[in-house]
């Protein structure tokens, strides 16, 4: 009782409050009526400048279309003592209200905010208000003429009025009240601002008035409604438009300055004109600035953020080389003493190396698709850290970042730059997946940084599907492709490297892998030589690997260095990427990668990507995906508990029934020390059909399988 009690309250609550904004639009749409006919060109109800249309669509995109009755019976009340009887006032209230609502229904089609802060949003009001007020124009200018409201002779100069205070009724009042809201919602202004707006109005009242009395000055009114707009966006652009509009429009009622005597058609031509330019001055304008605004605002944000994580791992670098520093002079006091001073150095070599290292990527990840290889040789004349370094990114949509970069010099310095820049990287490329743009957000992060290194690099986005390659370039050397037939480097376009200028732009190049093709990405210690031509060492690779085309990748990459390279005379660093795109899998699948957590996204992806070549359907695919993961996750938490190990992922489809197999060769901790759990395997017995586990002395094997749909795929 006291449930159907409250649910009642409840519906009689919200009946209560939908009735109280019926009255409100209604009764704004009246008085706006009202307001409106006091401009009319003809006979007592058709005006150049219609409020209640305004009020109409804001009404409808701020409550929501369901408010139209309230328009419907409105309208029906102001045109009914204006009409020449009962039909034609319902015939004008029915086209005085379908106008707004397919207005609002367009705005909506046209992912329309009600803020008015994009260029798009600004367009599209503009656009809707033109078109959509076509209805109740004709609908309006057909009934008067029915009733011999008007004579027929009279018609177009009529519809043209009519359409025109409709568009300007939305143009120049639906604005207004659009910003009314965002008073209350951004923040509140300083009494200096409001004593500014306020200027500025009044300047548009007299400007506007001075405008409508001479032709060569009617668009006086621009540049005030522009400042309004550029000042204030839509909190000011939307009052100062409106009361040029209403200004103007009134000297067209009555026929004052430049519209004194004059046809019907001329002075709404005029009008309409000019009513359309101040429209188009103030939202476009307040929509660019509120744009600027917000995109000012968002980079602000991630740069204040990225800063923060960049000193973070700063403040992590430098208590690394402080504590190599301190290691390195304790064990250089402790064995000064020795007589074999080489051996000496050679660990000190072993120890800046393998903090190196400790940089790269510690595993390049599984990536369905392609096959990568890399290798990092240090330069052998000191001990010194480098700042060569390389990465591969899953990225979403199934494509792959490969990133090469040289940070000039040594030391820890030039180690430091390298792990802001890669960290730096790794965020914006995964919030945007054009090159250029990638590297134009590192360079605009590493002009504001204090790093005194010079940066190359080189940005390139592989898709393995379709073997599509975006690079852009930061005056880094070329990537080479090759297969059988030859080798070439790729052409891209001539950039400085990152944060050397003020203002750097970088030009992003498209190529198609040929099937079978290899990339190779490099730093200029594998082809720079001190006394010869860079030119003469980009020759010498593209020959060395068109000779080892054919071999896998490691090999290849082994091969490379040993032609490239003396190990004795290693100057400078030298990274490499080697990367082949691997033709599109039709059999089973095997994928192999250690048991650890971080692994799983990687298993999971190659998964993913074998079900959608595979054609499997959406629905299947992310039962099948959760199922899986849970046997995964099961292996990583209970497998290996003394040693790590393996984990293995088998599966192959025979007409629509899926098979999954995961593997370990660990021991299991009995269930009492597990802590819990069960929830996994329940899980997976309600998205598979069928759940089999066995455990024997080798390890444990998980087999699911599932009937699914297969079909056409995006892959997206």
């Amino acid at each position: 009782m006291t449930v159907t009690s409250r649910a009642a309250g409840w519906r009689r609550a919200i009946t209560g409050e939908r009735a109280r904004w019926l009255v409100v639009v209604a009764v704004a749409y009246y008085l706006g009526a009202r307001l409106g006919l006091l401009l009319s060109l003809v006979e007592e109800n058709v005006t150049p400048l219609w409020p209640p249309t305004g009020i109409a669509v804001a009404a409808f995109v701020i409550l929501g279309r369901r408010f139209w009755p309230a328009v419907a019976v409105a309208a029906f009340v102001v045109n009914l003592p204006v009409s020449e009887g009962l039909l034609p006032a319902l015939a004008t209230a029915a086209g005085n209200t379908l106008a707004p609502l397919v207005a609002a229904l367009l705005l909506e089609r046209l992912g329309f905010r009600r803020q008015l802060d994009r260029q798009r949003d600004a367009l599209a009001i503009v656009l809707v208000a033109i078109c959509s007020t076509v209805i109740s124009a004709t609908i309006g200018s057909l009934a008067l003429a029915w009733s011999a409201g008007i004579p027929a002779g009279q018609l177009p100069a009529t519809l043209a009025v009519w359409w025109t205070g409709d568009a300007m009724g939305i143009l120049m009042v639906t604005p207004f009240l659009l910003s009314v809201p965002l008073f209350r919602e951004l923040p509140s202004w300083p009494v200096r601002q409001w004593i500014e707006l306020s200027a500025i109005l009044l300047v548009v009242v007299v400007a506007s008035s001075w405008a409508a009395q001479s032709l060569q000055v009617i668009f006086l009114s621009l540049p005030v409604v522009g400042w309004a707009a550029w000042r204030f966006q839509l909190r000011g652009a939307a009052p100062a438009a409106l009361l040029a509009s209403v200004v103007t429009t009134f000297s067209a009622s009555r026929g004052l300055g430049i519209f004194r005597g004059r046809p019907l058609l001329d002075q709404m031509l005029a009008l309409h004109t000019f009513n359309a330019c101040i429209a188009l001055t103030s939202f476009v304008l307040a929509a660019l600035v509120s744009e600027r605004n917000s995109a000012t605002a968002a980079l602000q944000q991630a740069a204040a953020d990225l800063e923060a994580r960049v000193e973070v791992r700063t403040a992590e670098l430098s208590a690394l080389n402080e504590q190599l520093e301190t290691e390195i002079r304790e064990r250089f006091e402790a064995q000064e003493q020795l007589t074999q001073e080489e051996a000496r150095a050679k660990r000190e070599h072993d120890i800046a190396e393998t903090l190196q290292r400790s940089l790269l990527p510690p595993q390049l990840p599984v990536v369905p698709g392609i096959e990568v290889a890399a290798r990092y040789v240090p330069a052998t004349s000191d001990v010194q850290i480098g700042g060569d370094w390389y990465d591969v990114l899953q990225l979403p949509d199934g494509e792959v970042g490969l990133v090469i970069g040289d940070v000039a010099g040594h030391g820890v310095s030039a180690a430091a730059t390298m792990a802001q820049v890669r960290m730096a990287l790794r965020v914006y490329a995964l919030q945007n997946t054009s090159p250029s743009s990638v590297l134009h957000s590192v360079h605009g992060l590493v002009s504001q940084l204090p790093m005194p290194e010079m940066v190359t690099l080189l940005y390139a986005v592989l898709d393995p599907r379709t073997r599509r390659l975006r690079v852009a370039s930061a005056g880094h050397p070329p990537v080479l492709t090759f297969d059988a037939a030859g080798a070439h480097y790729l052409e891209v376009g001539l950039a400085p490297p990152v944060g050397v200028t003020a203002e750097a732009y970088y030009d992003e190049s498209t190529h198609l892998l040929q099937p079978g093709s290899t990339l190779l990405l490099y730093t200029d210690g594998l082809v720079e030589r001190r006394g010869t031509s860079i030119t003469h060492g980009l020759d010498r690779l593209r020959e060395a690997a068109a000779a080892v085309a054919a071999e896998d990748l490691e090999r290849l990459c082994d091969h490379l260095l040993a032609s490239m390279i003396e190990p004795s005379r290693v100057a400078d660093d030298v990274a490499l990427i080697a990367v082949r795109p691997q033709a599109v899998p039709s059999g089973p699948l095997l994928v192999t990668v250690p048991a650890e957590a971080r692994m799983l996204s990687q298993a999971r992806g190659s998964l993913r990507q074998w079900l959608r070549d595979a054609g499997v359907g959406a629905d299947d695919e992310t039962d099948i995906l959760v199922a899986c993961g849970e046997a995964c996750a099961n292996v990583v938490q209970h497998a290996y508990a003394t040693a790590p190990g393996d984990l293995v992922l088998e599966a192959r489809i025979d007409d629509d029934l899926l098979q999954m197999w995961v593997r370990d060769r660990g021991q299991w901790r009995v269930e009492s020390d597990r802590g819990g759990g069960g929830w996994g395997l329940k899980l997976m017995q309600a998205l598979a059909d069928t759940v089999d586990v066995r455990r024997t002395g080798d390890g444990t094997v998980v087999h699911l399988s599932r009937r699914v749909s297969i079909g056409a795929q995006d892959g997206g």
